[in-house]
Formats: structure tokens, sequence, C-alpha cells
């Protein structure tokens, strides 16, 4: 499925964009009955219109917390290879523990994670930011639009594989689609000059097919975004850098914060782990704690 309109749904089929309007019983079944990225089977109409009989089982579903007062899950894509998280070198300023956040829920979801770097014609500081998330393990493009030689490893890794964008809003992650698929034409704006940040372009989770057989699913910016329903001892998971050092740490159970004999804080301290890492790492383990806590 590729998009939802209304009581409509986009479906790609054999090469064509069908539209479709869902069975009766599924109409009882909640709001993220179907998804974008879901696999469905499709019943034919003798007056030309389909509807959605069955959703295939979901190889992934990339799910966030609600922001607000009222806790619970979003369910945002389902069936997706990998997540590619998109920031700006400058144009908005670089945020590294949003990056993080990013990173870490798309961890939590058990799913790859590429980190793009856009906008490095405007300012020379990408080298830089990309280290952090090198050391992690983590693959990093570098990508410049005026320059379309340096779209080249980006669309490589989007070719065949069903891709979901996501990042801050005003990086540049419509215009990247729009740069390695000139026909796509999805929506773009510039960055405020008051606030420094990003309008939100894509107002909705949206699927489009990528060269022969890959998919991307370009998503809205999302400013609030967190790690609901997440435990507290996982959020360690999600930051693998912190991990190649936690073995060495005094007590099994510690959650570096100031525990004696923490071999990750100390790491800090050496140069051999970012410093923004484990500040990203507290604040979302604080969240997490926070999270799990029962409503009084």
């Amino acid at each position: 499925m590729l998009a939802k309109t209304g009581g409509l749904y986009r479906v790609s089929c054999g090469g064509n964009v069908l539209e479709a309007t869902l069975r009766g019983r599924f109409r009882q079944r909640g709001r993220d009955r179907v998804l974008v990225g879901d696999r469905v089977i499709l019943g034919q109409h003798p007056d030309g219109g389909a509807t959605i009989e069955e959703v295939a089982t979901r190889s992934s579903v990339l799910k966030r917390c609600k922001p607000g007062r009222h806790k619970g899950v979003r369910q945002v894509a389902a069936n997706i290879d990998q997540v590619i998280v998109v920031g700006a070198a400058c144009a908005p300023d670089w945020n590294n523990h949003l990056m993080d956040r990013f990173i870490a829920v798309a961890a939590a979801n058990g799913l790859s994670v590429t980190v793009v770097i856009n906008k490095c014609d405007l300012c020379d500081t990408a080298d830089d930011l990309a280290l952090p998330y090198r050391s992690a393990g983590y693959p990093v493009v570098l990508t410049s639009i005026p320059n379309a030689q340096e779209l080249t490893e980006l669309g490589s890794r989007l070719e065949g594989r069903v891709s979901l964008l996501t990042g801050p809003s005003g990086v540049g992650k419509s215009s990247l689609l729009n740069a390695l698929q000139p026909g796509l034409r999805l929506r773009t704006s510039e960055v405020g000059e008051k606030s420094g940040g990003g309008r939100h372009t894509t107002v909705a989770a949206e699927m489009y097919p990528f060269g022969a057989k890959g998919f991307v699913v370009d998503t809205p910016g999302l400013s609030d975004i967190g790690l609901w329903g997440l435990d507290p001892r996982e959020v360690a998971g999600a930051f693998p850098d912190l991990g190649r050092f936690a073995s060495e740490c005094r007590f099994d159970d510690c959650r570096h914060l100031e525990e004696p004999n923490c071999a990750v804080i100390a790491a800090v301290g050496s140069g051999q782990l970012a410093a923004s890492r484990l500040e990203s790492y507290r604040h979302l383990l604080e969240e997490a704690i926070e999270a799990a806590r029962p409503w009084q």
C-alpha cells in the first residue's frame, strides 16, 4: 500500500497504481489496520472498483511514540528493510540529540540504519559530524544536491530495497528523493529565516517506487518522537558504540550514569567515545524510565 487519502488506499499492482477501499470487516480493527508498506490482497469488482481483502503478515513495523500527554504507540509503516536518517550539516543546524533519537527509534524497532549528512556544500563540518556515527558502526553517506556525483552512493543503497527516510524537518529529505528520481516532484520548502528550522512539507507517510525494484517511504519531519514501550534496560542496545565498552564496567547492571569504574564514562574521558552519544543515551534512558512508570 502506497498511501491513504481519506477512505481511499493507493496500491501498486503490476506496475500500475490502483485506488481501493477497505472491505467492511476491516473497518472495525482500529486506525492501524492497513499501513503504508503493507502487502495486500485485492478483490476486483465488475464495475472496476477494488477492495483490500487481506493484509499479508508483516516482516517489520516501525512504531513511534504519540506526542503529548496521552501515552500510546503509533505504527508508521510496515515491511521496511532499512531506515535512512537524514540530517543537515547546516541550515538547519545539526542536532546531535535529535539525530540520535531517530537512530535509536529505528534500532529499537530492529531496523538497520544508514546516516545521511546532507547540504555538505554549505559548510565544511560534515566529516566531523560523521565521526561518532562511523565509530558506532553506522554507514554514513555525505550528500550535496548540487553535486550529482555525491548522490550516487545513496541511490545505490536505496535500489532494490524498501527504505524509510526520516529526520528533522528542513534537512532536504524530499529534495534528495527528487534529485535521485526526477519526476517524483515531492513538495519542498526553504528553512525558516527566523527560527532556523525546517517547515513540515510531508504531511503523512507515503511510499513511492524507486528505480526498478525499490521503494522509498517519505515521512513527515517528526519533532517529537519517543521510545514508548522500550524497557529502560534495552535503551543501551540502541547505542552499539556504548556496548563495546559496557562489558568492562565494574557492575553488570551499570547504567553509565555515576557508577564507579564505569568503562563507558572512562571511554568518553579518553576520547574513545563521543560525549554527545553518552549524553543522548542518558536523555533517552531517563525518558524510558519515566514512560515505564505507572499512571498515578
